[in-house]
């Protein structure tokens, strides 16, 4: 029963509104997983009740080298922290502030209506490790 599940679920989300992207990033588990001695470690409830751990890797110039994540929610949550790392590499942290829920929802090429605000839960995941980062940064200099 489960396999069948794992083969419907890109058509189920396919009807559902989901994009080929957010599909994609869901159903390969893009960007999921631990990063060993991350520089930054949050987690984040959103008010849907979705669950997110956000690891992230950032250099000495302030470049976010890797990104990875566990969540305990909807395929729209994941797809839209997925596509957030996505973005998010190679950037800095001054950059990474800027990125927007519509950055998000651009790169998936849309989310289902009822699933607009896993954009925002991705993006507030995203501000909160980075004001961490931030903090711990200011510390480690004084």
């Amino acid at each position: 029963m489960r396999e069948k599940l794992k083969e419907e679920t890109p058509r189920l989300m396919a009807e559902l509104g989901y994009s080929n992207k957010a599909i994609e990033l869901y159903v390969n588990n893009a960007n999921v997983g631990e990063l060993k001695k991350p520089d930054v470690f949050t987690t984040y409830l959103g008010a849907c009740g979705d669950f997110v751990e956000l690891y992230l890797k950032i250099d000495k110039a302030g470049i976010v080298k890797n990104g990875k994540f566990y969540y305990v929610g909807c395929p729209g949550s994941a797809a839209s922290v997925s596509a957030m790392i996505a973005l998010i590499k190679g950037k800095t942290i001054n950059e990474v502030k800027k990125l927007t829920e519509h950055d998000i929802l651009n790169e998936l090429g849309g989310l289902p209506k009822e699933k607009i605000d896993c954009a925002k839960l991705a993006i507030s995941t995203l501000r909160k490790a980075i004001a961490e980062y931030e903090k711990m940064k200011g510390r480690s200099e004084i």
